[in-house]
């Protein structure tokens, strides 16, 4: 691989629960202002992974984690999981905005339900900017206090990004963002994906290969828990080296 940044350097890391062993001796770097997918058959370890960068496995009963993941040098593990949050933002399978709030109460949530105060302009220039870089701004500006859920599949998971974005996060991490919209709304969030990319690095978990072909600069293989594989997409797709990506690439399982 060419020299890149590295955003994120995640060394040596394991995860259990109870007695499974769930991500096994993890080494893997994830860079700047790019796109990584994460890609690999149901049950290998994808959407754990991610939710473990996110600190969001703390809580389940029997959760282990050893090693490390460096945030530039600061090892995510030993933080304050809501200081992890405001750097390390989250997007859902499922658009998930709060119900109960308006699209203009959802975009700051993140500062409400960290105690965070911030004056009338601070917020309005907070949601304006968040909106336009989810590319939502447009169609909502003259309903941002209506509820979040009034809008449709698509326009929900990009204020869902917009939440996230309004923190200013290092990383923005997707776990399947598209899976519960349909093709018009995949290719819009896919197209947002790209934009968003020269802002925010984006660890992107998904199992459309088509998806991460077109989207990411660099692709993660994992299997059984265990990374097999990881290279620049292009490489990874057009001349894979381990025989177990070369079969889940043709299909042969997943």
């Amino acid at each position: 691989m060419k020299k890149e940044t590295c955003i994120l350097d995640i060394k040596k890391f394991n995860l259990h629960i109870n007695e499974h062993h769930i991500l096994k001796n993890l080494d893997l770097p994830f860079y700047r202002k790019k796109v990584t997918a994460i890609m690999g058959p149901s049950g290998c370890g994808k959407s754990t992974l991610v939710r473990s960068i996110n600190r969001l496995n703390d809580a389940i009963p029997g959760v282990k984690m050893s090693g490390n993941m460096f945030l530039y040098k600061k090892n995510l593990l030993e933080m304050n999981p809501m200081l992890v949050r405001r750097k390390v933002g989250m997007v859902f399978q499922r658009p998930n905005p709060f119900p109960t709030m308006s699209i203009y109460e959802n975009v700051l949530a993140g500062y409400t339900l960290n105690g965070l105060k911030l004056d009338k302009t601070e917020k309005e220039s907070i949601v304006a900017d968040s909106l336009e870089k989810a590319a939502l701004w447009d169609e909502v500006k003259d309903n941002l206090h209506r509820k979040g859920t009034f809008l449709s599949g698509g326009q929900q998971q990009r204020l869902c990004i917009a939440r996230a974005l309004a923190m200013n996060p290092k990383i923005l991490l997707l776990d399947e963002p598209t899976s519960a919209l349909d093709p018009k709304s995949t290719a819009r969030i896919e197209e947002l994906i790209i934009e968003l990319k020269s802002k925010v690095s984006i660890i992107m978990v998904t199992h459309n290969m088509g998806q991460a072909a077109r989207i990411s600069d660099y692709t993660a293989f994992l299997y059984l828990g265990e990374l097999i594989e990881y290279d620049s997409t292009e490489v990874m797709f057009d001349s894979p080296k381990h025989s177990r990506t070369k079969d889940y690439l043709k299909r042969k399982f997943g």
